[in-house]
């Protein structure tokens, strides 16, 4: 018997899975005349992996043969990359309609639960739970507690990035505290950010959008747009001022802000590069 991190206990064998899939790594190769990728995985200050391969070569092997060829296949092909292709690309269309965000949403939820096993064991750190993730798995959209957010990034020499921050939180009123867990991730020009507020006391998943009260100010309002929950507003893609390399570091920061911090626990990231 074999333990899939989607579904659990399962009888199919396990098998490869890419946090970013095969069709980004044809869209992104060559962007600088290079026929391959530099991958550095980093520990805070540390960086604790660097090597280079002809594809995006971030991957778990932790996913069962029946979640990979079926569901995770149908969403990344089938729904995800018609929609996130011209956005990459950064000549997406005018409109990212609710139903397309709630696909973007789901996917960057799914990278975000991926990115915890896409390093060594030594310096994993699960935050999801066996039920949050079987919930994904049976229920195929983000869980209703998160946030996610998309933008647009100026990628230059980073054609994809991923960046991972758990804080600690109080809240003022009353003193109880929250694990602020924040995974933000770029595929060329698209930048997606999860979010995701959980008890530090019960490590129940809280709804992000009452317990981190964060209003949208300055360069926010125009470089930020929430995808998940649904809003059944459309988004303007031509709206959403680009982001540079040193927005999207902010960005992963900037929520630590919305309450009374008192210590990042943990901090890994990826940047691989041409």
């Amino acid at each position: 018997m074999n333990n899939c991190f989607f579904c659990g206990a399962t009888e199919n064998s396990l098998t490869e899975e890419h946090v970013w899939p095969k069709w980004v790594s044809k869209l992104l190769k060559g962007k600088y005349g290079s026929d391959h990728f530099v991958h550095v995985r980093s520990t805070g200050d540390s960086t604790t992996g660097l090597w280079k391969s002809p594809d995006l070569k971030v991957t778990t092997d932790e996913i069962c043969k029946h979640c990979n060829n079926e569901w995770l296949s149908v969403l990344e092909n089938d729904q995800v990359k018609p929609i996130a292709t011209p956005l990459s690309l950064g000549h997406g269309g005018d409109i990212i309609k609710p139903s397309d965000q709630w696909i973007l949403a789901t996917w960057a939820y799914k990278m975000a639960l991926l990115l915890e096993i896409a390093i060594p064991k030594q310096e994993q750190r699960i935050t999801w739970t066996a039920d949050e993730r079987k919930q994904f798995c049976e229920m195929k959209v983000a869980n209703e507690h998160v946030r996610v957010f998309i933008a647009k990034y100026e990628y230059g020499q980073h054609p994809t990035h991923a960046h991972q921050k758990l804080h600690t939180l109080t809240r003022h009123d009353d003193g109880v505290k929250f694990d602020l867990k924040i995974a933000t991730m770029t595929a060329g020009c698209l930048a997606m950010q999860v979010i995701a507020v959980r008890s530090a006391d019960t490590g129940t998943l809280l709804y992000a959008t009452s317990e981190l009260e964060v209003e949208l100010l300055g360069e926010a309002k125009t470089k930020i747009a929430q995808v998940w929950p649904p809003t059944n507003k459309a988004v303007r893609w031509p709206d959403l001022q680009p982001m540079s390399q040193q927005d999207i570091e902010d960005w992963t920061d900037m929520w630590e802000k919305a309450q009374g911090l008192h210590r990042s626990d943990s901090n890994n990231g990826f940047a691989p590069s041409p």
